[in-house]
């Protein structure tokens, strides 16, 4: 009775074995289907949480397949065929993989100016060698600035830090069946090693990826270090196969769905002000794919026709495929025709159109084929029935893209036309202020330049070049020296006698830095009579009395606050000049600051040292909402194609500043007439480029404006 009883357990174990070790493939294409489609609803609509959620929810899956796979290699040849192993990821990734590259870079080409294409070339070049998320993290791109020259590359990042899992996990799991078979143990020895080992290397990563998250959350993005533990967690669940083979079958429905509502939760309750992403917020799309993986082993769970139809795991088998093209086709389309809906089908049809092409005539064949016979497996797909389906889909998405392109109405080209008549006066911050001041002389010319600018058809031969401007440095480089650090250096920093009658004192983030290379040509060209220290300081750092972030923030922030409060109590200046960026500012772990909650917070830190200051000037930061950098790229744009507006967040931050100013006694200064006239703001001013990105100015304006700058701070009392 026993001998029986004991061959029925061995048999039910081999059979739970068995169930285990099957691919969960309409679950698994299922799940890739919705990754998928949230990261392409995130860059076609903005939608900042499905990008977020899409890609962790691609590395949970992909660290159960490739470990699962790795760890039945290893049971049954005894260990770890790197060869096989590399040789199966080259030809599942690398051919897709270079058609898109090539292919990106050939249309940047056409589309691009040539700077720009190059810095896609270099984008394509770390891309094939699996190292663009520190590139792209090294070159200071921040995935939730959405004011940032975008790269039509810059999603390979993740597929990098898949690669660079794949360098290490193998060998890995080499070393442990090499002690599992010196030690004579069993495949369940390997398994609980593995799994052990796991264990601790997603420990390590979640734990320092919730320390950098808060500390940089922008360099968190694409660190490998802060990513391992989710490609960690699909590994893990392939190292405990056996126990979920073990869960009964009327529980994998409940089990799937509470993973499926955990990824649809996580899609609203993560944003891109969401301070505690990558860490911890991703263990909400981390945990819900862990489930729906759980409750597919050994078996489809029922009542998931979500991810189980036909046309969800179609989806997930071109998945790969759509993920790499979607967002080049995004960046091009946005770089030919303004946002609308007939943008949008132009996209949906190119990238599914692509992709099924990819799939079916570049992935599959050549993951099929092996040395050899290349072209007879191609020729063989090419009779199959399902690559003529494929063939007719693809004809049939590109002429609805093509007619979606060619039917959109004129108000949705890209090119714009020059206004014809541009009011000289300047709009007031909110409808109900006082009007403006008159313009002063030199403003006056300067406005009359803007309006010609405004006007214009043709780029003009700008000194400094665009190209120079854009790649180039935020600062000029003498005064990088002040603009970092916990302390300036006060030789560098400092312009002009320190006996000067006009002592003053600017702060402020990485806007007032560049507005201290105009105050110094001012101080120089004085006669003495002013005296400037520049205490402002770059990478995010807003002075306001609460650490708020741009991301990135400074490490030597509040530290070089301080010094510079210090720096007004001590020596008592005329005049405390003080700039920030209006941009949407957070404290870390809390929402966004409203330009109240700004006005509160500035008036803190004024309160500190405004007994010792004479005059406190607020002084707006540069208007406009146009990316220079990008704009400029684009091969066909003209002026008016980059002609920039003053944004309502721009007044609103504006108008809260203005009333801080009179309620303490200081002065606001309106910027908007030393770039921009009626509501436009060109991005060059006769031969001068005006900005250099977004946000700031250039160095060569600043230098232009230095004599318009100083009549205003003139005008208000400051000489």
């Amino acid at each position: 009775m026993a001998t029986v009883l004991e061959r029925y357990q061995k048999k039910a174990r081999r059979r739970r074995k068995r169930a285990a070790r099957k691919h969960v493939r309409l679950d698994i294409q299922g799940l890739r289907m919705l990754a998928v489609l949230t990261v392409f609803a995130n860059h076609l609509w903005h939608w900042p949480a499905g990008g977020f959620v899409g890609v962790d929810v691609f590395f949970v899956i992909s660290g159960f397949l490739i470990t699962g796979n790795l760890l039945r290699a290893a049971t049954e040849r005894g260990n770890v065929s790197f060869r096989t192993f590399y040789w199966n990821r080259v030809r599942r990734i690398v051919p897709a993989a270079v058609v898109t590259l090539l292919a990106t870079y050939v249309v940047s080409v056409l589309l691009f100016k040539a700077f720009r294409a190059h810095e896609v070339g270099i984008d394509a070049l770390f891309a094939f060698v699996f190292l663009s998320n520190w590139w792209f993290g090294a070159k200071g791109t921040d995935y939730f600035n959405s004011d940032e020259t975008v790269s039509p590359i810059q999603h390979f990042w993740s597929l990098s830090i898949e690669e660079q899992f794949y360098f290490v996990w193998p060998a890995l799991i080499f070393l442990i069946s090499v002690i599992v078979a010196r030690k004579a143990w069993n495949n369940r020895h390997r398994m609980q090693l593995a799994g052990a080992l796991m264990g601790v290397i997603i420990a390590a990563s979640l734990t320092w990826a919730v320390y950098e998250t808060a500390t940089d959350r922008a360099w968190a993005y694409f660190d490998t270090f802060t990513r391992v533990w989710e490609l960690g967690a699909g590994a893990l669940l392939a190292c405990c196969v056996g126990v979920f083979a073990l869960i009964p079958a009327r529980s994998k429905p409940y089990v799937s769905w509470a993973g499926v509502a955990l990824i649809a939760a996580s899609l609203f309750l993560i944003t891109d002000s969401s301070d505690a992403f990558p860490a911890p917020w991703a263990l909400l799309p981390v945990a819900g794919a862990a489930l729906v993986i759980i409750a597919g082993v050994g078996g489809e769970p029922k009542y998931q026709d979500f991810l189980q139809n036909p046309l969800s795991t179609y989806i997930g088998d071109i998945s790969y495929s759509l993920y790499l093209v979607h967002w080049p086709i995004i960046v091009f389309v946005s770089a030919a025709m303004k946002s609308s809906v007939y943008s949008s089908i132009l996209v949906v049809g190119l990238a599914f159109s692509l992709a099924i092409a990819s799939y079916h005539f570049i992935e599959t064949p050549l993951r099929r084929a092996e040395w050899g016979n290349t072209l007879e497996t191609m020729r063989k797909l090419m009779r199959e029935r399902s690559s003529v389906y494929a063939a007719t889909a693809v004809a049939v998405l590109l002429v609805v893209s093509v007619s979606s392109y060619a039917l959109r109405p004129s108000i949705y080209s890209q090119h714009a036309v020059p206004p014809q008549v541009v009011p000289a006066n300047i709009s007031a911050p909110e409808p109900d202020a006082p009007p403006p001041a008159p313009l002063g002389p030199l403003t006056s010319a300067l406005q009359t330049e803007i309006q010609a600018a405004i006007k214009a058809t043709q780029w003009p031969q700008l000194d400094p070049t665009m190209e120079s401007v854009v790649s180039g440095s935020i600062l000029p480089p003498d005064l990088v020296d002040c603009s970092y650090g916990a302390t300036p250096n006060a030789d560098q920093c400092t312009w002009r006698s320190p006996t000067a009658p006009t002592q003053v004192v600017i702060v402020g983030d990485s806007v007032a830095t560049i507005y201290a290379a105009s105050l110094r040509a001012i101080a120089q060209n004085s006669n003495g009579r002013i005296r400037v220290v520049s205490e402002a300081i770059g990478n995010g750092c807003a002075f306001t009395n609460v650490l708020v972030s741009y991301d990135p923030v400074s490490p030597d922030c509040e530290a070089r606050k301080q010094n510079a409060v210090d720096l007004i109590n001590n020596t008592k200046p005329n005049v405390v000049i003080i700039s920030n960026r209006y941009k949407d500012l957070r404290v870390p772990g809390a929402p966004s600051l409203s330009p109240t909650d700004e006005a509160v917070s500035l008036r803190q830190i004024i309160d500190k040292f405004r007994p010792s200051a004479g005059k406190v000037v607020l002084l707006a930061p540069p208007p406009g909402d146009v990316n220079i950098k990008q704009c400029f790229g684009d091969r066909a744009n003209g002026p008016a194609d980059c002609l920039g507006s003053v944004s309502s967040r721009w007044q609103e931050a504006a108008g809260g500043e203005q009333s801080l100013a009179q309620s303490i006694g200081g002065v606001w200064i309106d910027s908007r007439p030393w770039f921009c006239a009626g509501g436009y703001c060109p991005s060059f001013v006769a031969s001068t480029p005006t900005k250099r990105d977004a946000t700031h100015m250039s160095s060569a304006y600043a230098e232009k404006i230095a004599p318009v700058i100083g009549e205003s701070l003139a005008a208000a009392g400051i000489n």
